[in-house]
């Protein structure tokens, strides 16, 4: 994602350097696993669908 300009994090925004699986994902049983291919995608009133659009055209890009 950072060689087509979109920024991502693997963690929560409150704990960006923590490696741990979020509380959030372990307080619903999510499978390990999955817990540790998780992102985090962060979008402020100033983004736009044109901007969603092409972070979901990446995302699919990357995943097929």
């Amino acid at each position: 994602m950072d060689l087509m300009g979109i920024s991502i994090s693997t963690g929560s925004a409150c704990h960006s350097v923590n490696t741990e699986i979020s509380h959030v994902l372990q307080a619903i049983q999510l499978n390990e696993d999955y817990a540790k291919g998780t992102i985090r995608i962060s979008l402020g009133k100033n983004n736009t669908e044109k901007e969603v659009e092409r972070i979901a055209a990446a995302l699919v890009k990357i995943l097929l």
